[in-house]
């Protein structure tokens, strides 16, 4: 039995349409059409109910479902046995958020660079919106970002790394801080406009779900996508930014930019995701970057003196 034919058929179950089934797979609608049915001759049994209106499995196809998926998965860990003396090599598509790419990406590609040379990276930097959906996509194979992937915790088909985490104070020009006391500074906060990533990614959500609990609702807030023009507006005494400190350590050191003392949204946590069965260059670049994020912060802790950025590594 073609293995092609039942990961189709687990694409196909998980995305709910020929097309995205062939969008993800990199086919044409066609060749997804054609394996099902040769899957469904090779089986003897209809795995697709075409009287419906929308996609649906029959009970055999929700059955063949899961038993193609542990079929696939040993598939994949015997070759991968049977690789695991040879040199690790090809391509892998990393995605990353912004706030990586400040922080340890550089760092990682040369280390890739380094240890594994047939190791072929191609990079794309992006929301974490948008790199859910490439992933799903299959447009990249390992992701960086800061949101919950809900179908992580609903199988078992991926392996998830918690990375780091980077604290988020409140940052502005010292002349837009008067210096109030802790006690009355997040009012003061408010008074002013509030820089933060675009509209849906977590850090706004977190910011939001902050200034709600402090009856701060009504704040006057600016989403920004991009991380370096935040940092433009931040230094033109725009706005009071909601960012990790660890993008502007040298102007906080120097003094052209100062920190509230009051309290602030929770920390922006990067995940490492890739999928279980992937490549054994992939899970090494995922497993690295948890080694290269953990000196990248201990760099931090050592030029700042403060734990602007924290590895999780277990």
């Amino acid at each position: 039995m073609n293995t092609r034919f039942l990961e189709t058929l687990i694409v196909l179950a998980r995305v709910g349409s020929f097309r995205e089934a062939a969008e993800a797979m990199h086919v044409t609608q066609t060749a997804v059409s054609q394996r099902i049915a040769n899957l469904e001759d090779d089986l003897g049994i209809e795995l697709i109910d075409r009287s419906a209106r929308q996609l649906k499995l029959t009970p055999h196809g929700q059955e063949v479902v899961e038993q193609s998926r542990k079929i696939v998965a040993l598939t994949k860990g015997l070759h991968q046995l049977s690789q695991r003396d040879a040199p690790v090599a090809g391509p892998v598509r990393i995605g990353a958020v912004e706030t990586v790419v400040k922080t340890w990406l550089s760092p990682l590609i040369k280390e890739i660079s380094t240890a594994c040379p047939l190791i072929d990276l191609e990079i794309a930097v992006d929301t974490s919106r948008n790199l859910q959906d490439m992933f799903v996509r299959r447009s990249i194979d390992v992701m960086f970002q800061d949101m919950h992937f809900t179908p992580a915790t609903e199988t078992n088909e991926y392996v998830v790394r918690r990375i780091c985490d980077y604290p988020v104070h409140w940052i502005s020009r010292p002349e837009l801080c008067s210096g109030l006391p802790r006690a009355h500074a997040l009012k003061e906060i408010v008074s002013h406009r509030i820089l933060t990533f675009s509209r849906f990614s977590l850090p706004h959500a977190n910011l939001q779900a902050f200034l709600m609990d402090h009856g701060l609702e009504n704040a006057r807030i600016t989403n920004v996508p991009s991380v370096e023009s935040i940092l433009q507006l931040l230094h033109d005494g725009y706005a009071v930014a909601a960012i990790p400190p660890v993008f502007v350590i040298a102007p906080l050191l120097q003094g052209g930019l100062t920190l509230w003392d009051c309290p602030a949204p929770l920390p922006i946590t990067m995940l490492g995701i890739a999928r279980r069965g992937a490549s054994a260059g992939v899970l090494e670049v995922l497993r690295r970057a948890q080694g290269v994020a953990h000196a990248a912060a201990e760099r931090v802790q050592q030029e700042a003196g403060q734990p602007w950025m924290r590895s999780l590594a277990e």
